[in-house]
């Protein structure tokens, strides 16, 4: 069902390992309060929890941190 991912290329991608924490939380949060019952769908069509969905859309670029400046 859920599966691993290797949270390198996603902390590379944020900045940081703090950021990149805080921007899945908040997604996550977001997609579970949309729908709380069902698991999310990768872009496969694999079903995953909400956690991983908002790490792999942070991994595709599709989720980004807001930057200031």
């Amino acid at each position: 069902m859920s599966k691993r991912l290797p949270l390198e290329p996603i902390v590379k991608k944020v900045g940081n390992f703090y950021e990149t924490v805080h921007v899945a939380a908040k997604r996550a949060r977001h997609l579970y309060t949309v729908d709380p019952y069902t698991f999310g769908k990768d872009s496969e069509g694999r079903e995953h929890k909400k956690t991983v969905i908002a790490l792999l859309e942070i991994l595709e670029g599709k989720v980004c941190p807001k930057r200031e400046g």
